[in-house]
C-alpha cells in the first residue's frame, strides 16, 4: 500500500472513529436532558463540567497539541528518536506537575470559581449542587493531560487510530451509567463517572505508546533547551486557543441568570461542535505532525499545499452541513433531544440557538486548519494577536446581542467570533506566505458555494411545503428532516458536478473506485 492510500485509510478510520465518537457524545448528552430535563439540575451539570475543562484549557490546553508536536517532531528530524522521547518525558513530567496543581485549586475553590467565575447568575441551590459536582470531576484535568500528551505522541509516529477511538470508549462509559448505575446514584453518580471515563483515555494509550518505544518516565528539566523552546511558545499558543473556551464562558454568565438557558447553549453548541468536531479533527490531526516536519525540513511548498487542500476539502464537506443545521435545525434538536423530560417546547428554544451557532461552522473549520498551521511554523503569536481580536469582537456582541434577542444571540456572537478569528488567520496566513489560493482554487471554492446556495434553495422550498410532517413527534422530524437534507444534498452534488467542482468529483471517484 503507497503512502497516498495508506493516508486515505487512515482517513476513512478517523472519521469513521470519530463520527462514532461524536454521535455517542450526542447520545450520552441526549441521555442527561432525558434523565434530568433542562432545569437546575442538568444546569449546575453542564456548568459544573464546564469549569475543570474550561480551566483545563485555558491554563494548559492548547499547549499540549500545539507545542508539544511541533518541537517533539523537529527534534526527531533534526537529531534522532532517542532524544525526542526524552523531551517527551520531560514534558509529559511538567504537564503532570500542572494539573495536580491545577486539579487541587479548582476542588478547594470550587465554590468561589462556579459562582464569580463561570455561572454568576445562579440562585444558592443551583450553585451549591454545581460546587459539588465539579469537586468530584476536577481530577479529570489530570488524565486530560496525559491523554493529550500521549495522543501527541502517538500521531508523532503516524498512529492516528487508537487517538481516533478513545473518545468513543469515554463516551460508551457514561452511555453504560444510566442503564446500570443512574437510578442508583444519581446526578452525583454521573460526575464520578465523567471522571472515571477520562481515565479510561489514557490507558487505552498504553499499548499502542509501548509499540512506538516510548516508556513512561516523567521528570522535570525546565533547563532542557528544547523545554524552553516549547514554554517560549506555550504562552501565544495558549492564548489563541482560548477562543472557544472564553466564548462558552461568556455565554454561561450571560445565560445563568436565564432558566434553562444554560442547558440549550449546551445541547445546541454541542451539535454544533460535533459536526464541525468530526471533519476539521481528521483533517488537522492528518496533517499536523506532515506540516511541522515539513517546515522544520523549509520545504514551504509542500506545507502550503497541504493547508490548500485542507481548506478546499474542509469547505466541500463543511458547506451542506451548515445549511441542514441553519434550515432543518429544529428537525436536528427534535430528532437527537426530544426524549423523556425534554419537550417540545425545549425544542423549539433550542433549535434557534443551533441555527445561530451554525452560522460560524466556516470559520470554526478554517480556524482549526489555519492555527494549526501557525503552530507547525512555531509562529505563535500570530495566532494569538488573531484570537484576542476575536474575542474581543464576541463579547462585544455577546453583550449587544444577548439583551437584544436573547439566548440565541449568544450563539450568534460566537458564529461572529469565530468568522472574525478565521478572517484575520486567513489574511495573516496570506501575508506571510504569499497567495494561498491559485485562480483555479478560487473558481472551485466560488462554485462551491453556488452549488451551497441551490441546496440552500431546494431545502428551504421543501421544508416550507413539508412543514406539517414535522409536527407528527420524533418521527415527524425524522422523516421531515431526511426528505428535505436528501434532496438538498442531491442538489449540491448535481450542482456541483455540472458546475465542475473537481476536487468532489475526484473524491466521488475515489470512494466508488475502492480508493
Amino acid at each position: 500500500m503507497n503512502g497516498a492510500d495508506k493516508m486515505l485509510k487512515t482517513a476513512g478510520f478517523m472519521a469513521a472513529a470519530t463520527f462514532l465518537a461524536k454521535a455517542c457524545g450526542l447520545l450520552r448528552e441526549t441521555l442527561i436532558t432525558a434523565y434530568f430535563g433542562m432545569g437546575s439540575t442538568a444546569d449546575a451539570y453542564f456548568a459544573a463540567s464546564q469549569l475543570p475543562t474550561t480551566m483545563f484549557d485555558m491554563v494548559i490546553g492548547g499547549v499540549i497539541s500545539a507545542s508539544f508536536i511541533p518541537v517533539f517532531n523537529g527534534i526527531y528530524e533534526k537529531e534522532n528518536k532517542q532524544r525526542a522521547m526524552s523531551f517527551a518525558n520531560k514534558f509529559i513530567g511538567m504537564i503532570l506537575l500542572a494539573t495536580v496543581l491545577l486539579s487541587i485549586v479548582g476542588m478547594v475553590f470550587s465554590k468561589q470559581l462556579i459562582t464569580g467565575f463561570i455561572a454568576t447568575g445562579f440562585d444558592d441551590e443551583t450553585a451549591c449542587l454545581a460546587t459539588r459536582l465539579s469537586t468530584i470531576m476536577f481530577p479529570m484535568v489530570i488524565f486530560t493531560g496525559l491523554a493529550f500528551s500521549f495522543v501527541g505522541i502517538l500521531q508523532s509516529f503516524g498512529e492516528f487510530n487508537i487517538p481516533a477511538i478513545m473518545s468513543l470508549v469515554s463516551n460508551v462509559a457514561v452511555i453504560l451509567y444510566f442503564p446500570l448505575f443512574a437510578d442508583r446514584f444519581g446526578i452525583y453518580g454521573l460526575a464520578a463517572a465523567i471522571l472515571f471515563s477520562w481515565s479510561l483515555q489514557v490507558f487505552i494509550q498504553i499499548p499502542s505508546l509501548k509499540k512506538t518505544g516510548y516508556r513512561f518516565r516523567p521528570r522535570l528539566d525546565f533547563m532542557d533547551k528544547y523545554i524552553r523552546q516549547a514554554l517560549m511558545l506555550a504562552l501565544p499558543m495558549l492564548i489563541s486557543t482560548w477562543v472557544q473556551p472564553l466564548y462558552s464562558l461568556v455565554n454561561t454568565r450571560l445565560a445563568s441568570s436565564v432558566d434553562s438557558a444554560v442547558s440549550v447553549l449546551n445541547c445546541s453548541n454541542r451539535l454544533y461542535l460535533v459536526m464541525t468536531g468530526v471533519f476539521s479533527f481528521v483533517v488537522t490531526n492528518l496533517i499536523l505532525p506532515r506540516l511541522s516536519r515539513s517546515n522544520a525540513a523549509e520545504r514551504a511548498d509542500e506545507s502550503k499545499e497541504l493547508i490548500v487542500g485542507a481548506l478546499k476539502a474542509i469547505t466541500i464537506v463543511i458547506l451542506p452541513i451548515m445549511v441542514c443545521f441553519i434550515l432543518l435545525s429544529r428537525d436536528v434538536i427534535g430528532f437527537i433531544y426530544e426524549h423523556g423530560k425534554f419537550t417540545r417546547e425545549q425544542t423549539l428554544m433550542t433549535a434557534p440557538a443551533l441555527a445561530c451557532y451554525s452560522v460560524g461552522m466556516i470559520g470554526l473549520a478554517y480556524n482549526e486548519i489555519l492555527s494549526k498551521a501557525f503552530f507547525s511554523m512555531k509562529n505563535s503569536k500570530t495566532p494569538m494577536v488573531n484570537a484576542l481580536c476575536s474575542m474581543a469582537v464576541d463579547i462585544i456582541l455577546a453583550w449587544a446581542l444577548f439583551k437584544a434577542v436573547g439566548t440565541p444571540g449568544l450563539a450568534l456572537a460566537t458564529a461572529g467570533g469565530s468568522t472574525v478569528n478565521a478572517a484575520l488567520n486567513f489574511i495573516s496566513y496570506r501575508r506571510k506566505n504569499g497567495g494561498v489560493f491559485a485562480g483555479k482554487d478560487i473558481s472551485e471554492l466560488v462554485k462551491t458555494v453556488i452549488s451551497a446556495a441551490v441546496m440552500a434553495a431546494v431545502v428551504l422550498v421543501l421544508s416550507r411545503l413539508l412543514s406539517f410532517i414535522a409536527a407528527g413527534g420524533m418521527t415527524g422530524y425524522m422523516i421531515h428532516g431526511a426528505i428535505c437534507a436528501v434532496a438538498g444534498l442531491a442538489a449540491y452534488f448535481a450542482a456541483a458536478y455540472l458546475l465542475g467542482v473537481d476536487s468532489l468529483k475526484a473524491a466521488v471517484g475515489g470512494v466508488f473506485g475502492g480508493r
